[in-house]
């Protein structure tokens, strides 16, 4: 009796200290930091995916529309990798325009392990997302640059790779990225309750933003107030109320560093891609980067795009319209291309990324993915060096001939819209604080109206954010058409010659658009 009662003792003090050490091993998972091998290592993990026939049709059954966006239902999965199953794993469809893909094809996936089985997770991550790369061809971009944002200070959630197959059937090479969720904020905030708002798509911090994480999720003072005070008409006063809310500091980083990597799917340059997280230590806004598959002078963006271009961004634009805000964020520029970036260090980390997955892909994508790795250094070298070029003038504005007019010679084509007659022509050109007019000929042939994705068709030129320009639909011959504008301290603006029809044609005169700097 004695000697069972002793056993029983010496089995649960056992017990107690196997469970006592494991809880440290369970908390490293838990924060993340059981996930080193997923991005310092240099195997890809093969994940196998295994939805039932009732997941798949939920699955089937949404429809992207970018005007018109369902809610992504969560279904449930049972993953494995390697010896290791998990089951309960909930996951949805993601991506937007240009990345979202249907179940059947090449989809991309947000799996979340613990939120249908608490403690489940991933190589300690609780969260993560499957991107199918379809607009990288590299499949290199977002690890590259995520890494190079990581060493300038920002927090950014990590990528690495996977190989992946869904119900059996191979779906090839991932973008395996850490997930946005309260572990994410503990990794780099020492407190993770603030709210962690995801900025969609399209929206800036003056629109309802999703809250991802928080304990406050209905109160978004601090976003009010940013937005308000990035509207103050008193530039003198404008940025020392935005330093009231915002982490300046950071936030100059973060703004220098999207710029830096032509970011033109983010924040500053396109209202997307990005989170916003309220810190409870600092009572500030804090700006993180998202989306990076599109990086260093792509569609919209060039290698050799301005610095200093049209900020989207509300908050990027308010700053860089100050004196001040100019002056500190030319400076961060200067001092991150002087101690973070380096294009010969980046093109090596795209050599070395490219050897550990080049053995993942078949031979027709083999041939797709070295030609976009070849890209992407030819991208990131020109960029390095054309910000190396333009930062000694970057306060300088455009120079006026005796007339004070300046002709604007390098336009660039966008298409707005499916119609091949409905797009503009757009040019960059810094101005000094002054009264100006843009004018230019232009002449139309057998243009028809009809239901134009508009109430406003016709024709005129203008600044890029105004929408009441005069619409000119009565050129049958050269016709000068002309928009006055004011401009308040130094302003880079994107100047828009636009058509907006059903069919037909608007010809302008090259040689006599220009603009004027009135007297």
């Amino acid at each position: 009796m004695v000697k069972g009662t002793h056993c029983s003792l010496f089995t649960a003090l056992l017990a107690l200290v196997l469970m006592l050490s494991a809880m440290p091993l369970m908390a490293a998972a838990k924060e993340g930091r059981g996930a080193d091998d997923l991005f310092t290592g240099n195997s890809i993990p093969f994940i196998e995916i295994e939805v039932p026939p009732e997941g798949m049709e939920i699955l089937r059954a949404y429809e992207f529309n970018i005007n018109d966006l369902m809610e992504r239902t969560n279904v449930l999965a049972t993953v494995r990798e390697g010896n290791v199953v998990y089951t309960n794993v909930a996951l949805h469809l993601k991506g937007h325009l240009g990345s979202f893909q249907p179940v059947d094809s090449k989809p991309a996936l947000t799996l979340n392990f613990d939120k249908a089985a608490k403690n489940q997770t991933f190589h300690g991550l609780e969260k993560i997302s499957l991107n199918n790369s379809v607009q990288d061809r590299s499949y290199v971009s977002e690890q590259v640059s995520r890494e190079l944002f990581q060493s300038a200070g920002i927090a950014t959630p990590r990528a690495a790779h996977a190989t992946v197959s869904l119900n059996g059937r191979a779906l090839g090479l991932y973008v395996l990225v850490e997930g946005w969720n309260k572990q994410f904020l503990k990794r780099h905030f020492k407190n993770p309750k603030g709210n962690l708002y995801d900025g969609g798509f399209g929206k800036d911090i003056t629109s309802f933003l999703d809250v991802t994480t928080g304990d406050e999720p209905g109160n978004r003072t601090l976003l009010d107030i940013l937005g308000g005070a990035s509207k103050n008409p008193d530039l003198t006063n404008r940025l020392s109320e935005i330093r009231q809310v915002l982490d300046l500091d950071h936030y100059l980083t973060f703004f220098a560093m999207e710029i830096i990597t032509a970011h033109w799917d983010g924040y500053s340059l396109n209202k997307n891609n990005f989170r916003v997280y309220e810190n409870p230590e600092t009572g500030k806004l804090v700006f993180l980067p998202h989306g990076m598959d599109q990086m260093f002078g792509v569609w919209r963006m060039k290698p050799t795009s301005s610095i200093t271009p049209m900020m989207h961004g509300l908050v990027s634009d308010s700053i860089i319209r100050t004196e001040e805000g100019r002056r500190l964020y030319l400076a961060r520029m200067r001092e991150l291309m002087a101690k973070v970036v380096d294009a010969a260090k980046l093109c090596a980390r795209v050599d070395e990324i490219c050897a550990k997955i080049r053995p993942a892909l078949s031979n027709e994508m083999l041939q797709y993915q070295q030609q976009a790795a070849t890209q992407l250094k030819m991208r990131i070298n020109a960029r390095v060096a054309s910000i190396r070029e333009q930062l000694p003038a970057a306060n300088e504005p455009v120079k006026f001939d005796a007339q004070n007019s300046y002709a604007m010679k390098e336009w660039e084509f966008r298409r707005d819209s499916g119609s091949p007659s409905y797009g503009s022509w757009r040019s960059l050109v810094r101005l000094g604080e002054g009264d100006y007019r843009l004018e230019g000929k232009v002449k139309l042939v057998n243009p028809e109206w009809g239901l134009v994705a508009t109430n406003r068709p016709g024709v005129t030129i203008r600044v890029s954010g105004e929408r009441l320009a005069n619409m000119v639909t009565n050129a049958p011959n050269w016709r000068t058409i002309s928009y006055d504008f004011p401009v308040h301290g130094l302003a880079d603006l994107e100047v828009v010659c636009e058509f907006r029809a059903t069919r037909g044609e608007a010809i302008f005169d090259v040689e006599s658009l220009r603009v004027i700097k009135n007297r």
